[in-house]
């Protein structure tokens, strides 16, 4: 007991990237006043002053990478990534490489952050995946700039084309050397598709609308969410003419308070993620 309550400080060494890149800092917190070990004391401490990251935005982890890590390149290997993230003291400290995993999932299956490749060969990206949900990450595939992502996704596109207006046109031709082109149809087809189209534009639409509420579990949201995602939400995107509007509510009760350096963290973090509707009550 004496022991625990001798060694009650814990120091967190930080770089301020916004004043001095070269000189450490410390930040002390007294860890005091509690039967548990001083390791345990120690992780939870930093955690709730968000000195080790378990939960990364996206948003974040690009900021990251655009004010530091590839401002002279178009891609970063996710391997150097995590090496960067468990070396550097001016980078966010990652309780885990799971939770940087997960913050690139979750920006991989977003149109707003980065790209992922498996590798880059003969001038292009392979395998490049943008805005689409992906379940298993390699540390050797590559973090892409959305924009050189999206200008060779471009560039792809300007092929496909080309190449179904060439089947279209043999479709077409071969349509014509056996009849299937005429213009002809016989008379009793011609009543029978007007009186179908006439009966199916007359009815009314049925199932307009679709409304689900969804309680998530803490300890699983990614799973969840992404289940949510492919299982249900995709199929009603698909629906030609649909608008899906996705909202997040998120009520946070804390009796003994939530500490100063969370409520900055968090808001500014709203603020980066440009979440305008949020705020802390007494």
């Amino acid at each position: 007991m004496i022991i625990k309550e001798t060694y009650c400080w814990l120091l967190v060494p930080f770089i301020d990237q916004y004043v001095d890149m070269k000189t450490i800092q410390w930040e002390p917190s007294n860890i005091g006043g509690s039967d548990e070990s001083i390791v345990a004391k120690a992780a939870k401490k930093m955690v709730q002053n968000e000195q080790v990251i378990t939960n990364w935005a996206p948003a974040l982890l690009q900021m990251s990478l655009d004010e530091l890590l590839w401002k002279d390149s178009n891609d970063i290997q996710v391997k150097k990534l995590w090496e960067y993230l468990s070396t550097y003291c001016y980078l966010p400290r990652l309780a885990n490489y799971s939770v940087l995993e997960d913050a690139i999932l979750r920006g991989v299956a977003s149109d707003e952050y980065f790209a992922l490749a498996g590798a880059y060969s003969q001038e292009r990206y392979v395998d490049l995946k943008y805005n689409k949900s992906v379940f298993s990450l390699n540390q050797s595939d590559l973090l892409v700039k959305i924009n050189v992502a999206l200008k060779q996704i471009a560039a792809e596109k300007k092929d496909e084309p080309r190449n179904s207006g060439d089947d279209m046109s043999n479709s077409g031709e071969g349509d014509s050397a056996t009849g299937g082109g005429s213009t002809d149809t016989p008379t009793g087809s011609q009543s029978s598709t007007g009186s179908h189209t006439g009966s199916g534009s007359s009815e009314t639409p049925q199932n307009t609308r679709f409304f689900m509420s969804a309680k998530l579990d803490n300890t699983r949201v990614n799973r969840d969410m992404n289940n949510y995602v492919q299982e249900i939400i995709q199929h009603l995107m698909a629906v030609e003419g649909s608008e899906v509007e996705l909202t997040l509510e998120v009520n946070v009760n804390a009796p003994k308070g939530i500490p100063s350096s969370t409520v900055r963290t968090v808001s500014e973090n709203c603020r980066t993620l440009k979440i305008t509707n949020f705020g802390f009550e007494d």
